[in-house]
């Protein structure tokens, strides 16, 4: 299964040349999280809001580029385990993607975790199938600057807040935006810190508050927990409906961890899946390519084949033939012919372009819906 469904155009670009305070502006005002950088139309990163909470930043005089954070940029047919992988090994809540080398679109961690969800291979996963987040636990009376500095170094967006041994709450990176850098147009403190923290677009940190308790900061009723006995498709259908990236997790009213998106996102990434399919190539070894675009070759075939596995279920065979048959400058032009043999049956599917990778996708494409159609998937 590709990542095709959730895929959402609606996304925030921002020029490599805008001021910090602009960024900033535009990600409030559209109510967006992150921003994709571009640099003449050319994807260079991106910012997210929550990496901007322990830094001091003057950004109506800080250009964005010192801030922007470089992620895998995807197809916009790339397999879900795929996928799962880049986001598992970015702190990045996003992945932008591309179709044709122009970026179309963006996907959310949020919604390929739900997309995973419907793959067999995670209905049995349990809550307790998932390695816990353990952040350094803080009481309800540290300052804030303790978060701060745990959010920091452990790379985490919730910190759990205690209280005579007890759960007393929990911060979070979107508590600390509502309310530290001032965020949301409901006003959480008095007259004089609303004047004091939007006096400057520049500054994220105000030394002030930071030696505040953190029990102002923390959320601290109807708290969004879980057993570990639950399923995993019980825990992410609850990210899902509050819209947030962690969960507490309990068992007899014990604290026992945090359930990431992340962490969620690198179990699937390492699902063991069967393969019951071989490909053959043809004509490969006539091509005049170095061995990057080879293997880039094998690794799209790879993520097709995958996806036809889920509509045949049984064995299959592929014979994958490309040749280069035309020239203009430096461009060629390419044609994919694929055979594929299953129990029983085989069909043929041709494809030409002048971009091999549109080819072979557009071939597999082809495959699909013909055998969909065959096998009424």
């Amino acid at each position: 299964m590709d990542i095709s469904p959730i895929i959402k155009d609606d996304f925030l670009a921002v020029e490599d040349t805008a001021m910090l305070s602009e960024a900033l502006g535009q990600l409030r005002q559209y109510d967006k999280r992150a921003a994709l950088i571009f640099r003449n139309k050319k994807y260079q990163g991106l910012i997210e809001r929550k990496r901007l909470l322990t830094t001091n930043i003057d950004a109506t005089n800080t250009k964005i580029g010192k801030y922007v954070h470089m992620t895998p940029i995807v197809s916009d047919h790339a397999d879900i385990l795929e996928t799962a992988v880049y986001l598992a090994d970015t702190e990045s809540d996003y992945l932008p993607v591309q179709n044709n080398r122009t970026i179309v679109g963006v996907v959310h961690a949020l919604d390929l975790a739900k997309l995973a969800m419907t793959l067999p291979e995670t209905s049995k996963l349990k809550v307790s199938d998932i390695k816990l987040l353990k952040p350094r636990k803080v009481n309800s009376t540290d300052s804030l600057s303790v978060v701060l500095e745990i959010m920091k170094k452990e790379h985490v967006d919730h910190v759990p807040v205690f209280k005579d041994n007890a759960l007393f709450g929990i911060v979070s990176f979107r508590d600390l935006l509502r309310k530290y850098i001032n965020w949301s147009p409901k006003r959480d403190f008095s007259a004089k810190f609303n004047k004091e923290a939007s006096s400057r677009a520049a500054r994220v940190d105000i030394s002030p508050l930071a030696s505040l308790p953190v029990q102002n900061f923390s959320t601290n009723d109807n708290l969004v927990k879980i057993k570990s006995s639950a399923t995993l498709l019980e825990a992410v259908t609850l990210l899902f409906k509050n819209n947030i990236r962690n969960l507490i997790v309990t068992e007899d009213n014990q604290y026992l961890g945090l359930l990431s998106l992340r962490n969620i996102l690198t179990a699937v990434s390492k699902l063991k899946v069967q393969k019951n399919y071989n490909i053959k190539f043809v004509g490969l070894n006539k091509l005049d390519w170095h061995p990057s675009e080879k293997e880039a070759l094998k690794k799209i075939a790879s993520n097709e084949s995958f996806k036809l596995q889920r509509i045949l279920k049984n064995e299959f065979s592929l014979i994958i033939h490309l040749k280069e048959y035309e020239k203009e400058g430096q461009k060629h032009k390419y044609s994919v012919t694929m055979r594929v043999d299953f129990p029983g049956r085989n069909i043929s599917i041709s494809q030409d372009d002048w971009d091999w990778r549109t080819a072979v996708r557009k071939t597999f494409a082809n495959a699909k819906n013909k055998l969909g159609k065959q096998f009424k998937v």
